[in-house]
Formats: structure tokens, sequence, C-alpha cells
């Protein structure tokens, strides 16, 4: 596929190429995140919280060995600093997800879009102590994930450039690959 001059200058921006590569790992870490919350919630019963607190864990860890390796070239940081640093971003991203999706379903369960139409108090509880796939459809579910999703991925990817694999050495603001390639950090 042929680019135009502007694309390929575009494509040129260091920050760009990262956020193209964390999107790439990221949607792989969905998928895992989505595939396993779904399993453990709709298929299995498990409470949506507990669900999302055990996929969240697993799609970490794929996201920190991927980003690491690939998509901040990172290799030389010590990742025993890295992996706490990335471990705290991703937990308040996972605070945003858990937030956001419970507002989401709230807001799904008051338009009628849930399985049963419940007020906003007994959402809260299902969604901590739920019985199981009857209290949420799978997509009421994907879709406050997706919703959650955007949001969480902003966030992720600026802590993950500018603090969890920000090359040792270098000032706030800049990322490893733009240290790197001698290049100033960019969008």
């Amino acid at each position: 596929m042929a680019f135009g001059p502007g694309a390929a200058a575009l494509l040129q921006r260091s920050g760009l190429r990262q956020f193209i590569k964390f999107c790439i790992v990221g949607l792989s870490s969905f998928a895992i995140d989505l595939s396993i919350l779904l399993l453990l919630h709709t298929r299995l019963g498990v409470p949506l919280f507990i669900a999302t607190t055990i996929a969240f864990l697993i799609a970490v860890c794929n996201g920190f060995y991927w980003n690491r390796r690939w998509t901040f070239r990172a290799l030389e940081g010590d990742p025993r600093k890295q992996y706490p640093k990335f471990l705290l971003t991703n937990i308040i991203g996972w605070l945003l997800n858990v937030s956001i999706m419970t507002l989401a379903l709230i807001a799904a369960s008051a338009l009628d879009l849930t399985n049963v139409k419940r007020p906003p108090a007994e959402v809260l509880s299902l969604i901590a102590l739920g019985q199981g796939k009857e209290a949420f459809s799978a997509r009421a579910v994907t879709a406050a994930k997706i919703c959650a999703t955007i949001v969480v991925t902003a966030w992720n990817f600026t802590a993950a450039r500018f603090w969890t694999f920000r090359k040792a050495g270098t000032k706030a603001g800049t990322s490893s690959d733009a240290s790197q390639n001698g290049a100033a950090p960019s969008s």
C-alpha cells in the first residue's frame, strides 16, 4: 500500500509510531481481557467484579511483555523496576475501567438494554457480588468494556510513554523511543 508524502512524514513521528504499536498490543490485551471476562462471567457465572479483575491481571502481563519489548523497546531498563510502574499505572487504568463500566451498565439498565431493568443501587450490588451471567447480557458487558477501553487507552499510553518506559537519564516528557532515536518527542 502506497502512502502520500504527508502520511509517510506522519508515520515517521516516534510518538505516533509508538501509539500505533501500543494500540496493536492493546488490541491483543483487549482480546485476552474480554475473552477471559466473558468466559468467567457469562459462561462460568463468576461475579463481574471478580471476573473483570482476573481478566485484567492476565491482560496486563501480556501488555507489559509486548510494550516493553516492541512498543517502547525498553529492554535496557530493569524489568523489576518497570513492572511495578506498569502495574501501578494499569491499576489506575483498571479503576477507571471498572468505574466507566459501572456507569455504562447503570445507564444500560436505565435504558432497558440489559437482561433485566434494575435500579442503580442494585446494578452496583450485582457488579460487586453478582449472581453470574443473568445479571447483564454479553452485549451490554461488551459495550461497557469498549467505552471504558477508549478512555483507559489514553491514560495507559501516556503513563507508559512518559513514566514506565522512560529511558533512565531522560527528562520527564521524553519517551524512551524518542531518546533512542535522537529525535524530539512527538505526539
